[in-house]
């Protein structure tokens, strides 16, 4: 691994420590991680005058920082403990003070999950692809789970349970726990209406990876909660709350 550098995109800075990670790569570039999501969540902050955008699977903080900008409040969650702290580096390097963030993977219930060794095939080169198992997840083969591998444990809790409220917009991305990130938290989504932009993985790399969950049994699960799909963005679902006048 080279030396760490220091990009700064858009008059954020970010630490860049692996150039052959997908996303560290493209950031190394000056390119914007995922800006067409960036770019939409801002457009609905000044829209509809959003005050706390909360951010499940933020990774190294490549939409929560920039974002921080435009909003009052930033909740940011990420699982994955090296990441976590990465995390934590760009928010003291860019002195951001209006970010809280949480180390901890979330679910439909509290668990203990493993992340295994990042170097196999399928995340070698994409950090942001890494999975939280658990034992279930083991038992039943899913999400590509080796114990031989494993380098890493933490908690897992569900969202409802965290000491995050009134927030107006919310990003998920969590790898394949779609399903159970919305299920366990579908209090605080029911009471606070949130916008909703998730990625949901397609059947096929679902099916490859045992899960039982199926795309749309993500989609309707969260329409059943009162919400209409507003826009696709590549495996990215925007939902708006039907309440909200688009």
């Amino acid at each position: 691994m080279s030396k760490a550098d220091t990009i700064i995109i858009n008059g954020i800075k970010y630490i860049i420590r692996n150039k052959e990670d997908i996303i560290e790569n493209c950031l190394h570039k000056g390119i914007q991680w995922n800006n067409d999501i960036v770019l939409l969540i801002g457009l609905c902050i000044k829209k509809y005058r959003l005050k706390h955008f909360v951010n499940i699977g933020c990774h190294i903080g490549t939409i929560a920082l920039p974002i921080s900008k435009y909003i009052k409040k930033v909740s940011a969650i990420e699982a994955y403990p090296p990441t976590f702290k990465h995390l934590q580096e760009n928010i003291k390097l860019n002195k951001i003070k209006n970010i809280t963030s949480y180390n901890i993977a979330v679910g439909d219930s509290e668990n203990v999950v493993y992340f295994f060794d990042r170097l196999n095939e399928r995340v070698k080169n994409n950090l942001g692809g890494m999975h939280a198992i658990t034992n279930e997840d083991i038992k039943k083969n899913r999400l590509s789970s080796n114990l031989s591998s494993k380098q890493y444990e933490n908690l897992m809790k569900k969202f409802d349970d965290l000491p995050i409220n009134e927030f107006d917009i919310l990003l998920i991305d969590v790898e394949g726990r779609e399903y159970e990130a919305i299920k366990g938290g579908f209090k605080k989504i029911k009471k606070n209406k949130p916008i909703i932009i998730i990625e949901i993985w397609e059947n096929s790399k679902r099916r490859a990876e045992n899960m039982e969950t199926t795309k749309e049994d993500v989609v309707k699960y969260i329409k059943n909660l009162d919400y209409k799909l507003f826009k696709k963005i590549n495996d990215n679902y925007v939902f708006f709350p039907n309440n909200l006048k688009i």
